[in-house]
């Protein structure tokens, strides 16, 4: 083995990995790069929690050529003891490495057990392991990367070279450090998003149901762009963004919000500048979702004619995600049972969606909903209006 070549690999995959802020994209990359690094046909990793060790992700060369759809799921409701009833929980116990040559034919009066389990739901067999801890700096274990079944250039399974531990047990440290790191801004943004959403639904907290609108307008708005082969940052930007929409009614008087009687025209151009407050609730933000929220927030009722307000805008001078979040929230109040009105079938919400492609909706938008419709309506079943 060289020691130097092998070492300077370690530094790349380091670099990658303290790159990587998507945690389930580290996932894969972490086994990825140990898989090529040490010539495995297969790894799994696990994290650690009070209940046990989760399986996080697995990679498995023949198991994906053969079923490629199922592979990254064959272990995702498994939680692991950590004792000696396995290696992965052994490893997760005691903090040492394991490295067998067969696990099949591991003594009696080995510490630890090999679990056949996976191999027999799955005909697969594991032959050579090479298993190591997950730590920290403060030297705490927080999770387990097994590598499975070493092979040499003829694809042939052999042991584990010894050499591979010290190295292995680096990248390992590398990949805690970075798994860390991710978890830590999926929290952060977790927390953000979480504080946005619970915000626009404290602005609009007078209406029957809103919790149970707003996420519906997420999904359709999630769909709706993902159709559209928008890129998943974009996707995931709209999801979040598109509860805004209405921040702006906060600035409405309840008189005018829940007139049970037909408005006046004073009263529906007041009503018409929800618009304008939600944008400026919403200006001024360095942070990007906020941004494309006060966009959402200022364009959503514009028509693709240019018959709709504040600003009469049309065509593609109106914001991508305005014109996506128009049509998700008609949807959703026309199928959706309010104080003064009762809710359409979705037969009848599609006619009318349809006949209004190229003058209230972008026609793009709507061919989107058309091919998506059926998703529409089971997010509508799945968020109940009661």
């Amino acid at each position: 083995m060289d020691l130097n070549k092998h070492l300077h690999k370690l530094h790349q995959i380091g670099i990658a990995l303290s790159s990587e802020r998507n945690l389930e994209r580290l996932l894969e990359k972490i086994l990825s790069e140990a898989r090529s690094f040490t010539c495995s046909q297969a790894a799994s990793l696990y994290i650690k929690s009070e209940m046990g060790l989760h399986f996080a992700v697995s990679q498995n060369e023949i198991l994906q050529r053969n079923c490629p759809e199922n592979q990254k799921f064959i272990f995702s409701q498994e939680i692991l003891p950590v004792s000696s009833d396995s290696i992965a929980g052994y490893v997760a116990l005691t903090g040492k490495l394991v490295n067998v040559a067969n696990v099949y034919e591991i003594p009696e009066n080995a510490p630890y057990r090999f679990n056949p389990s996976f191999d027999k739901a799955n005909n697969y067999q594991s032959i050579s392991m090479l298993v190591v801890p997950m730590k920290d700096i403060q030297d705490e274990i927080i999770g387990v990367l097994a590598l499975i079944n070493a092979q040499n250039q003829q694809k042939e399974i052999i042991p584990f070279d010894h050499q591979y531990e010290f190295l292995v047990l680096s990248l390992a440290s590398q990949a805690a450090v970075a798994y860390i790191n991710a978890n830590l801004t999926k929290k952060l943004k977790e927390a953000y998003l979480d504080t946005i959403f619970r915000l626009a639904i404290a602005a609009e907290c007078k209406e029957p149901d809103i919790k149970g609108h707003l996420e519906r307008i997420s999904f359709y708005s999630m769909i709706l762009a993902e159709e559209l082969g928008l890129s998943s940052q974009e996707i995931e930007n709209i999801r979040y963004a598109s509860p805004m929409h209405d921040i702006g009614k906060i600035g409405i008087p309840d008189t005018i919000l829940f007139k049970p009687a037909k408005l006046t025209e004073e009263e529906y151009e007041e009503i018409k500048k929800h618009t304008i407050y939600g944008a400026k609730i919403l200006a001024n933000s360095k942070v990007e979702i906020l941004q494309i929220s006060e966009q959402i927030a200022l364009t959503h009722h514009e028509n693709f004619d240019g018959t709709g307000y504040p600003q009469c805008i049309k065509g593609e001078k109106i914001f991508l995600p305005g014109r996506i979040v128009t049509l998700a929230d008609v949807f959703d109040a026309l199928a959706t049972k309010r104080y003064y009105k009762e809710s359409w079938d979705f037969a009848t919400i599609l006619e009318y969606i349809k006949e209004r492609s190229g003058t209230q909706f972008d026609p793009m938008v709507v061919e989107a909903f058309l091919r998506r419709f059926k998703d529409f309506i089971e997010i509508n079943e799945n968020y109940p209006k009661e």
